[in-house]
């Protein structure tokens, strides 16, 4: 059985959205006869940053997966504000461990994962210095992302320029570069003219039915639509006011809503949520468990997926929704990432996150055929995990046959 080296900053018990993909890729390659080996942080260090744990994603870890597991550097006082973060404090210790790892497993290649991006320096290194072959992994856009509200003072000075000056380095000596939507290889194969188009890869998110068919839904006795994730300001600020004017226009029509916010507690959403006067139809549950943030999901009546407005993006938020197997609403553009996914999918509305009223009339649709039944999908195979793992096996082989 061939062997590969996976490289992730976030890794269970690490929760959050960062987690998923690698975690699902480790889950299944050995269905395809390739062995993984994790180099990642140890937990100790993602409770000093603060960092979300959830020990319900152990599920997916096998006792037998081999793990290496690292601490991180002390917190310097000089330039503190810029090194404060877990990837970059993940580096030292990540340079130093590499190398005992490559040469005691010995593995066939390096697969590295990110954003975050910089831990992503080691595999050219390794490369450089140990011979092993690597693919990188963008989940995100990196030096190419959209940002609306750039970093300013001494970080705007330095990670701009740092990001376009390290990007190049990494991607120039991967042999293959793997992306989440076909957008974003569009603008990596325009960014790298140099490349073959064929090395940049469409591998998108997906989803492991193995998550949801074991859990119980929450019952609801109102209409609840149900938002899971974040709602961020300045990189992808995802805008849910049109969304609550139009519960006020329902609100009008004599309909009756509830927007419940599963996720971190967030100051504008509840002073937009005031400003609508919908406090009295807004219940925030704060940060859940994986696991029962499904539940929610499930005992939904509708799920809202507000897009951030970049072309590329294709939030992982969607799969768990597919995967949930209830109605969805998606506020995001005809174009792009998520357009690219829902496309053709049953018991999805997609509409422009800019008009209230066409958001009223699509959520009073789904509200007239109300049922707690689970919605059957006939065309999303093709987002599960254990085939897009598939897929990855097949970019694995093809780089061994050319070395």
């Amino acid at each position: 059985m061939k062997k590969v080296l996976m490289l992730a900053t976030y890794f269970p018990p690490a929760g959050g959205i960062s987690t998923f993909r690698i975690t699902k890729f480790v889950k299944f390659l050995p269905q395809f006869h390739w062995r993984p080996v994790v180099l990642t942080v140890n937990e100790e260090s993602y409770r000093e940053c603060k960092f979300l744990i959830d020990d319900t994603l152990l599920k997916d870890v096998a006792d037998d997966l081999i793990i290496y597991r690292t601490g991180i550097a002390k917190e310097p006082t000089f330039l503190k504000s810029l090194r404060k973060g877990l990837p970059t404090r993940w580096l030292q210790p990540l340079f130093a461990i590499i190398g005992e790892v490559i040469k005691k497993e010995k593995p066939d290649l390096l697969f590295a994962t990110g954003d975050p991006f910089f831990p992503l320096l080691v595999a050219p290194f390794a490369k450089s210095r140990y011979g092993i072959d690597y693919i990188i992994d963008l989940r995100d856009p990196w030096k190419l992302a959209v940002v609306d509200n750039p970093m300013k003072g001494i970080k705007g000075k330095i990670f701009g320029p740092l990001n376009n000056f390290i990007e190049p380095r990494v991607l120039g000596k991967a042999s293959k570069i793997i992306v989440v939507s076909e957008k974003m290889a569009q603008d990596y194969r325009q960014a790298y003219p140099q490349r073959n188009p064929d090395d940049f890869v469409v591998i998108p998110n997906g989803y492991d039915p193995d998550d949801y068919d074991v859990i119980s839904p929450v019952i609801f006795e109102e209409f609840t639509v149900t938002y899971a994730g974040k709602f961020l300001s300045g990189k992808s600020f995802r805008n849910p006011d049109p969304f609550l004017q139009a519960m006020k226009i329902l609100r009008q029509r004599g309909i009756k809503v509830i927007f419940r916010y599963v996720g971190p507690v967030n100051q504008e959403v509840e002073e937009l949520v005031a400003q609508n006067g919908m406090i009295d139809q807004f219940q925030a549950t704060g940060y859940l468990s994986y696991h029962d943030t499904i539940s929610n999901m499930k005992g939904s009546d509708l799920l809202l997926l507000i897009g951030s407005g970049q072309e590329t993006e294709q939030t992982g938020k969607i799969f768990d929704y597919l995967g949930s197997r209830r109605p969805i609403l998606a506020l995001a553009g005809r174009k792009g990432g998520i357009a690219d996914v829902v496309k053709g999918i049953e018991e999805i509305a997609l509409i422009d996150n800019k008009d209230p009223k066409a958001i009223a009339d699509a959520v009073e649709e789904f509200y007239s055929r109300r049922s707690r039944q689970p919605v059957e999908r006939t065309n999303i195979k093709r987002f599960l995990r254990s085939s897009l793992t598939g897929d990855l096996v097949k970019v694995f082989d093809l780089v061994k046959q050319k070395l």
